[in-house]
């Protein structure tokens, strides 16, 4: 199986909790990254998977599209658009490039992206990942709406295949684990809608693709990591094989 690399951005986290114990309270700090599931299994997939986190994004991802073709692809998990738009130096009033539209030039040469959900992708929780109307939107398969996109559903619900002979569900079971949460999206004319959510009368998009310029972009709603992915989805045999086949088909890999 040919190896490929690519840039996987986001997926971390830093809490904050407050103990409040009568008239007393003390706060402390943690450090989550959510990264921990779906890496190792890429990697067991020959991916080499170049992480970085939430907090790094704003200085250190590439600004270019000349440094993004290092990678065959370009993964973002729960990183809201802000921190793709605001470089330290842009807050010092100095003009950037703008990394969104980076992203959709790299598509449009021949790169491949793919956004999976969370409270901080697509249009996210009060719409705070802000992807609506951007760069991002174009390149992406999906329209993103303009308020709060989730989906919670704490009964679960499993996604089913409606193209089970593509390149990237060919071989997988028609059904998938039970998730419990995803990103309200709607299909683009001319994209291929891959997974699906039926259960109670829905019909809304799981997994979406197209080509767009040269490249491609896919679009996957559910999360990778908790809450939304659950235990039967993280420990499923075809967990890491899902992503890897669709990190592939996107890099023409």
């Amino acid at each position: 199986m040919q190896k490929i690399k690519i840039l996987f951005a986001g997926e971390s986290a830093v809490m904050t909790t407050t103990h409040i114990k009568g008239v007393d309270s003390f706060t402390h700090y943690s450090y989550s990254e959510g990264v921990r599931f779906i890496k190792p299994k890429l990697e067991e997939q020959n991916v080499e998977v170049v992480y970085m986190p939430c907090h790094d994004v704003m200085s250190k991802f590439p600004m270019t599209v000349e440094e993004l073709k290092e990678y065959d692809c370009i993964v973002i998990s729960d990183l809201g658009s802000n921190s793709l738009l605001f470089h330290p130096n842009v807050l010092r009033s100095q003009a950037m490039p703008n990394r969104l539209d980076v992203l959709r030039e790299y598509v449009s040469q021949g790169g491949a992206f793919l956004m999976i959900g969370g409270y901080m992708t697509f249009a996210g929780i009060e719409n705070k990942a802000r992807y609506h109307d951007t760069p991002i939107e174009e390149l992406l398969p999906v329209e993103i709406l303009n308020y709060d996109d989730r989906v919670e559903l704490p009964e679960g619900f499993h996604a089913e295949s409606v193209n089970p002979d593509h390149p990237i569900l060919k071989g997988l079971p028609s059904k998938f684990p039970m998730m419990l949460f995803y990103n309200k999206l709607v299909v683009k004319k001319s994209a291929e809608l891959l997974l699906v959510n039926y259960e109670k009368g829905r019909n809304d998009p799981i997994l979406v693709v197209w080509d767009f310029g040269n490249g491609r972009a896919g679009a996957f709603a559910p999360d990778c990591a908790p809450h939304g992915a659950t235990p039967e989805f993280l420990n499923w045999s075809h967990y890491g094989e899902f992503f890897a086949k669709t990190i592939r088909w996107l890099a023409r890999k």
